[in-house]
């Protein structure tokens, strides 16, 4: 029988027979030959039970077994702008679009062009929701602390009520007086300080896919920008600029800090750092310094023979966590609860264009601006140690 007008039953019985004269085979020949009937035997097979499959459908289909699936085909709906504030219009792709093209020089469409109106009166500056947040992410990559302080993003000045001296709670006898504790709030108020970043870069930018330059202008913004503002937060006076942890209070040899005896420090010296930290700060405390710190002069003073000082994963330093900033100077090391420092991110990051700064060059100049400002709320919640206890090294 022709293969084409075999029916399922007529395959499945074939595939049988053909099996049972192999197992039974000597023919070298033979069995090469039937390997390739098998092959189209099962071809055949795999059609008629999708045939069978398609049929049964249909037939579930006409006794209303099952509903039929319908494909729709909707139209795109066009976003109505006008009904949006500018910061839900900042969020959109479209907007997003717009302000890249912009920057590049890039010929906008009419929905860009009217998205870009509609946005902000700043046709440059305001960058889209998107790349903003892929900005902030960046900038807590490079700059580590701002991850781990009070962090607020409110426009202009701002004064914000932390928590200061905090005392344990008391067990109070039935029907005595309760006295309030000692407890105290701390007012810290912050400006704004400008950090800029010029970047000029050839025309021929220009030329970059919207998403290749969006990486390239998130990457190198955020990059100059964290730099700056991390070593604020480490290591800025708070006199025109913002305030950093080493300004957090006076650095005294056996009541604030420790000042190593030799050039790294010991396991003991370590502890008496942990020793001078009062008491209610160390649920939220942690361990700073750069990486070189880390590996050079805190892994060589862990002996586990004599105590285990830190975790196996290298995480954990007398059970504490560790934060490797590379902004941090190299042998400075800093413990507290940074929750204490508070800054403010009062505007967005802004991203302006010129090609008149660069028109000599044939370049065009990015300018990136962030507005920042950092304070110490509770000095007492950080110690310090080093080999020379200096601030603002």
């Amino acid at each position: 029988m022709n293969l084409d007008e075999m029916n399922l039953e007529a395959v499945v019985g074939e595939l049988a027979k053909l099996d049972e004269e192999v197992r039974n085979a000597t023919d070298a020949e033979f069995v090469i030959k039937a390997a390739e009937t098998k092959k189209d035997l099962l071809t055949r097979k795999n059609e008629l039970e999708d045939l069978e499959q398609r049929k049964q459908a249909a037939l579930d289909i006409t006794v209303q077994k099952i509903e039929p699936v319908i494909i729709e085909t909707r139209k795109e709906t066009k976003m109505d702008f006008e009904k949006m504030t500018p910061s839900e219009i900042r969020g959109t792709e479209e907007y997003r679009s717009a302000f890249l093209k912009g920057l590049l020089g890039q010929p906008l469409n009419e929905v860009e062009k009217r998205t870009n109106q509609m946005a902000t009166t700043d046709a440059l500056g305001v960058v889209p929701t998107i790349t903003q947040e892929r900005i902030f992410n960046k900038l807590k990559e490079y700059a580590p602390l701002l991850s781990e302080i009070t962090l607020l993003q409110v426009p202009g000045n701002v004064s914000f009520v932390v928590e200061g001296t905090n005392n344990a709670a008391a067990i109070h006898v039935e029907n005595a007086l309760i006295t309030p504790a000692a407890d105290a709030t701390v007012e810290v108020k912050l400006g704004g300080y400008e950090i800029v970043k010029i970047l000029r870069i050839s025309a021929t930018i220009q030329a970059m896919g919207i998403n290749s330059f969006e990486s390239w202008l998130v990457d190198v913004i955020s990059e100059n920008i964290s730099a700056k503002i991390g070593s604020y937060l480490i290591y800025g006076s708070g006199s025109s600029m913002p305030e950093g942890v080493d300004y957090a209070r006076a650095w005294s040899d056996g009541t604030t800090a420790v000042q190593w005896e030799a050039a790294t420090p010991t396991y003991s010296e370590l502890a008496e750092l942990v020793g001078y930290l009062k008491a209610g700060y160390h649920r939220r405390a942690k361990w700073l310094m750069n990486s070189t710190t880390f590996w050079s002069q805190i892994l060589p003073a862990s002996d586990n023979s004599k105590v285990k000082i830190l975790t196996d994963d290298f995480k954990r330093l007398l059970g504490y966590p560790i934060l490797l900033d590379d902004n941090c100077v190299t042998g400075d090391i800093f413990f507290g609860d940074f929750k204490k420092l508070v800054g403010n991110l009062s505007q967005n990051i802004k991203v302006d264009r010129s090609t008149e700064s660069g028109f000599v060059y044939n370049s065009i100049d990015f300018r990136g601006t962030a507005i920042f400002d950092s304070k110490i709320a509770v000095g007492e919640a950080f110690v310090k140690g080093a080999k020379v206890l200096t601030a603002g090294a």
